[in-house]
């Protein structure tokens, strides 16, 4: 969570909302709208579901324009368990105080309702397109450099403990055979995720306040104004600023069709972190140096891999908790096995001899 911030207080709504029936999902959404908007008429209000999130159920409403539309998101089964909503909801407030995210308008027993962001979610074509990359680059270190908080420690490690503590010692029948297929029981993951901690935390990267959930669906660009934004703040906390990148990297790939064969290569990774640590440290590009540029790039391989343990033990908390029809388990699986793919050749990763 990151520090107090002085706006305007969303409105209190005594109302939970069933998100899993698409009917109660638009009622619900309705009576908030109204709430927020009571000029509004509830016979004209036009309304859209969107389906790019797998943790949450969200619905845009709107009357006249749809870009004045507002978002009611309720939050997904069993969510509660390992996402702060009181922490999340004062990070928005404090991130839309200095430009990096939507007004917070409502609260209700289940979720939130927020002002829309205007422009389209990115996708794995438009992401490595220059301007797009370019703006998500400004827009995250922008982001990074936002105060408050304490970000002495990382949530990152405590945060994956978590997850894996949550997980069930055993699912179902079917379930549980293709985990033990693969070899992904709690008892290995433990190890690998105590192995990996070993080794990045003593990499010195600097700590900040973090998105920590930067997929394409998540990244809002506008061509009008030539502008990225990030939107969906529930994982928002400290964390190791070369983690938000390497997740951000990770999430190249897609979520509903995952190809790693996307994931960057080293020469866009380079050109990116230029364009990023020119914006941070607030230089031109050609006064970024090409060693601090490569020893980030390392960082960032490195901590890719922190990202695949941290959602795929994600994945395998909702598998057994989430009501949304997404196969969380073969997604934990895909990240598992992209771990193992790449942990020798990104833990292998070592300045050059210069």
């Amino acid at each position: 969570m990151i520090g107090d911030g002085m706006c305007n207080m969303p409105l209190q709504v005594d109302l939970e909302i069933n998100g899993t029936d698409k009917t109660e999902l638009q009622e619900g959404a309705r009576s908030i709208a109204l709430k927020v908007h009571p000029e509004w008429s509830k016979d004209t209000l036009q309304f859209q579901v969107y389906t790019s999130g797998i943790t949450n159920q969200l619905i845009g409403v709107w009357q006249d324009e749809k870009n004045s539309q507002l978002l009611v998101r309720v939050y997904g089964q069993g969510t509660d368990l390992f996402i702060d909503r009181e922490a999340e909801r004062k990070n928005i407030e404090v991130l839309h105080k200095v430009g990096c995210a939507p007004e917070l308008l409502a609260v209700f027993k289940n979720g939130i309702c927020y002002a829309f962001t205007i422009g389209i979610p990115t996708t794995t074509t438009s992401i490595v397109q220059e301007p797009v990359w370019k703006g998500v680059t400004q827009e995250m270190a922008k982001f990074h450099k936002t105060e408050g908080g304490d970000v002495t420690k990382a949530s990152l490690f405590p945060k994956i403990q978590h997850f894996l503590n949550l997980i069930p010692e055993k699912f179902d029948e079917a379930r549980q055979k293709r985990l033990e297929e693969r070899k992904y029981t709690k008892v290995r993951l433990g190890k690998e995720i105590s192995d990996l901690e070993k080794c990045l935390t003593t990499l010195g990267c600097p700590i900040v306040f973090s998105h920590n959930d930067i997929l394409l669906g998540n990244v809002i660009w506008d061509e009008l104004t030539r502008k990225a934004s990030f939107i969906d703040f529930e994982y928002g906390a400290a964390n190791y600023q070369a983690y938000d990148i390497a997740n951000h990297f990770n999430e190249f790939a897609g979520v509903d069709e995952v190809d790693y064969n996307l994931y960057p290569s080293k020469e866009f990774q380079c050109r990116w972190l230029c364009s990023y640590l020119a914006h941070y440290f607030g230089k031109s590009e050609t006064e970024i140096d090409e060693k601090e540029i490569e020893k980030w790039y390392i960082w960032t391989n490195k901590f890719a891999l922190a990202s695949h343990l941290f959602w795929g033990t994600w994945a395998f908390v909702q598998a057994h908790y989430s009501y949304i029809d997404f196969d969380f388990l073969e997604y934990g699986i895909i990240r598992f096995d992209e771990y193992f793919r790449r942990k020798e050749e990104f833990l292998g990763l070592s300045p050059k001899e210069q």
